[in-house]
């Protein structure tokens, strides 16, 4: 009885976040000829989908890589694992099935809640913006802010974690009023998870007012 078929995984890489469609590569090596090579997905269940048949993408039947690209959107968000099943042309034939790889599925924007600028405020200076953003199974990224007004749109302001954890936290940067003109704005915000879902929300409008600098000369 010959050998099975060498089968590992290229990607996705152990413990890889994902959205949307990915890519699932395998190398698959076998001295006789390989002749399919099938994916499963489990869940903590048992088996989220069934065998999904995978193309060779390159290199020969021999020695080569064979591919699939799979809609994650089509399973609930959670943890999974990843197997490959393939098979060679041997009178008996061989099959191995690979090494499972784990992933999280993900494919939900994080959660965000202004803090401040309180909806309806009116600020001048330095203002303090912080936003309370959740993502319990990727966790968050980051989070970057803009103030925005029909005329105006800064450049992304990064924000730190500044307490919580990047599953549950608060993130928060500042800005200085002075560098635009005075009038009504919205804080944006551009929550990012590990998987790549962006969250891209007005959280607040405020009003700026800064006085005027006093250019009057002195009496002398």
């Amino acid at each position: 009885r010959t050998l099975a078929p060498n089968n590992s995984f290229v990607v996705p890489l152990a413990d890889a976040n994902i959205s949307g469609s990915f890519l699932i590569n395998s190398s698959i090596n076998d001295t006789n000829n390989v002749t399919r090579a099938n994916l499963t997905i489990y869940n903590n269940t048992g088996n989220a989908t069934g065998f999904i048949a995978m193309n060779l993408s390159s290199g020969s039947v021999i020695q080569g890589y064979w591919n699939v690209t799979f809609d994650s959107t089509t399973l609930r968000d959670g943890y999974y694992n990843l197997s490959i099943n393939a098979t060679d042309s041997a009178n008996l034939p061989n099959r191995n099935i690979s090494e499972n790889v784990s992933v999280v599925i993900d494919n939900t924007k994080a959660n965000v809640t202004i803090v401040v600028p309180v909806n309806d405020s009116t600020q001048s200076g330095n203002m303090l913006i912080n936003a309370s953003v959740n993502d319990s199974l990727s966790n968050v990224f980051n989070a970057t802010f803009s103030i925005v007004s029909p005329g105006t749109a800064t450049a992304w302001l990064f924000a730190n974690l500044n307490s919580g954890s990047i599953s549950q936290g608060y993130w928060n940067t500042t800005f200085d009023t002075s560098t635009v003109s005075n009038g009504v704005y919205n804080v944006t915000i551009n929550a990012t998870d590990f998987s790549g879902n962006q969250q891209l929300l007005n959280i607040s409008q405020f009003t700026i007012s800064n006085a005027a600098a006093d250019t009057t000369a002195p009496n002398v």
